[in-house]
């Protein structure tokens, strides 16, 4: 019995600390991602909270070949542009081991954009990104980014 209320209590304390998903979309992309396309995503928030936390997610297989990724980022809405960055995530350690949920060979990366961030209710949103990733000594950008399936967005409110 005492068993039973411990094992209770500690599903009801792992699944209060979770943060509830308000967006999670995913945009496929045929194995490479081109210099040119930009994967774009439109929300509305219809929570009254005010405090969010979004997410880049990113899938990829064993062909990515660098350890880290560069996107431009930017977000806006009907009045326009709210913020635009320029973002730098590790996508493995030092030894080279992929960061990341891996599920046999695709590995999925959940990169905090931005944290604790207020978002108007009813309000139409714009998110799009695009990679920036070049060559060491390159001025040009990479034409074409190897290896990535999924680019997502995701928005959860602040627990």
């Amino acid at each position: 019995m005492i068993y039973r209320l411990c094992l209770i209590i500690i599903v009801i304390i792992f699944s209060s600390c979770r943060n509830e998903i308000l967006f999670n979309q995913y945009n496929s992309m045929p194995m490479a991602w081109h210099k040119d396309s930009v994967v774009k995503f439109n929300f509305q928030i219809k929570d009254s909270f005010t405090r969010y936390n979004t997410y880049i997610k990113v899938r990829f297989n064993d062909e990515y070949m660098f350890n880290n990724i560069y996107v431009i980022a930017a977000l806006e809405n009907a009045q326009g542009l709210l913020l635009i960055d320029t973002l730098e995530y590790p996508m493995a350690l030092d030894e080279g081991e992929l960061i990341g949920r891996k599920f046999i060979n695709i590995v999925e990366n959940k990169l905090l954009h931005k944290e604790n961030f207020t978002l108007v209710k009813d309000v139409e949103y714009k998110f799009s990104i695009k990679h920036a990733m070049r060559l060491i000594n390159k001025t040009k950008g990479l034409e074409s980014l190897e290896g990535i399936l999924d680019i997502g967005y995701s928005v959860e409110k602040v627990k």
